[in-house]
């Protein structure tokens, strides 16, 4: 997640915050200050309401925190390295290197987040009434945590994947079906139903109620149908690449071209040759790579005058794989760096071939038409 800075290690599990986070953090402490604890508690001054509503975010923060902790510790205890937490806007989430391997394991990870939130409602609910006084700013501060943390733990129950409850969904899908892309596929299904359903009902709010919460509701729906269908295409992408070479894959009929060459050359190779890019080399050497896009930056009277070698990628900034590494493990890493090519070379620096992202979505329209999924 990006607009992120790093907050503290828990665990050794960096803990990092967004930005978008600063925005509901002051409209959440707005909201109690000036609106909640005034209504629960009068007669206090307004510097005691904005500690309090200051306070209450924080602990709500640290339970969401708490929450992706539950998360990230049963995860490592199943072998699965946690990249890194980040707190935002509606939230928090743990970023796993890797997905459970079994619907047992996920079952045990995906359980925990719920389970942590209903346990922290439980105790602050527990403490609220054993030894806390309604109608007394810290009694009420408790209980709105309290709340907040049973409503986090029934939110995520929601059978709509990604979130927790549809993650469960999956797993026993996955569990009985013995099947993991036929439980994604109709747990996103399904979790993409209730975000429809959510919308349409955000509307009826806002035109028959004329309530602007129905705004939220919108795009709390529409959030989670693309956060399942994005997280169905990378399991699609996973499972079709585990296991596959970087060489069975990759575009071996490689056009060249020199550095020294002009951009008036390189646009007729663009021309004539249809390829969005190409390596450059001279002899034996391989310098780089040249993209459309890195001639669409220069202005056109300069084409005559300008070499490759001007705007070429470097070697040394380009993405460099081996043919025998594994395609799944390249293609996240091609998507972490956001370039949608890499250059495929042997341990003696001699180029082999280019793998981008059209050679992928190439094999896996012949897998899904030829193969068993």
């Amino acid at each position: 997640m990006n607009n992120s800075f790093r907050l503290t290690y828990i665990r050794g599990i960096p803990v990092e915050i967004h930005v978008s986070w600063l925005l509901i953090f002051f409209l959440l402490s707005l909201s109690l200050a000036q609106s909640y604890f005034p209504l629960m508690v009068e007669g206090l001054s307004s510097q005691v309401y904005w500690a309090a509503g200051i306070i209450t975010t924080l602990l709500i923060f640290a339970s969401v925190l708490t929450h992706e902790l539950g998360h990230s510790f049963v995860a490592i205890n199943e072998g699965i390295p946690i990249k890194k937490i980040t707190l935002f806007i509606f939230g928090g989430v743990a970023q796993m290197e890797a997905e459970p391997e079994t619907p047992r394991s996920e079952l045990k990870v995906t359980g925990a987040g719920p389970m942590t939130s209903f346990a922290l409602a439980a105790i602050t609910g527990g403490l609220y009434y054993l030894f806390l006084t309604p109608g007394q700013i810290i009694g009420e501060a408790i209980f709105f945590v309290a709340r907040i943390n049973l409503i986090m733990a029934v939110f995520n129950l929601v059978p709509a994947f990604p979130l927790d409850g549809g993650r469960l969904f999956r797993s026993i899908l996955w569990y009985f079906g013995k099947n993991i892309l036929k439980a994604t596929r109709i747990a996103v299904l399904f979790g993409s139903l209730l975000s429809f359903f959510a919308i349409g009902f955000g509307f009826v709010v806002i035109f028959f109620q004329g309530d602007l919460w129905g705004i939220w509701l919108i795009f709390l729906g529409w959030m989670i149908y693309q956060a399942g269908q994005s997280s169905y295409s990378q399991l699609v992408f996973k499972e079709t690449f585990s296991g596959i070479r970087v060489s069975k894959i990759m575009s071996t009929d490689l056009r060249t071209i020199s550095p020294d060459a002009t951009l008036e050359q390189l646009a007729d190779y663009f021309l004539n040759y249809k390829y969005g890019a190409f390596p450059v080399v001279y002899g034996s050497t391989t310098h780089g790579i040249v993209t459309l896009q890195d001639l669409k930056e220069v202005p056109r009277e300069k084409w005559p005058h300008t070499t490759v070698a001007h705007i070429l990628t470097p070697l040394k900034e380009t993405l460099v794989i081996k043919p025998e590494s594994d395609a799944a493990e390249v293609m996240m890493k091609m998507a972490t760096q956001n370039t949608g090519r890499a250059l495929v070379m042997e341990d003696d620096g001699e180029l082999v071939g280019l793998l981008s992202r059209t050679d992928m979505m190439r094999f896996i329209q012949m897998h899904m038409v030829l193969g068993e999924e």
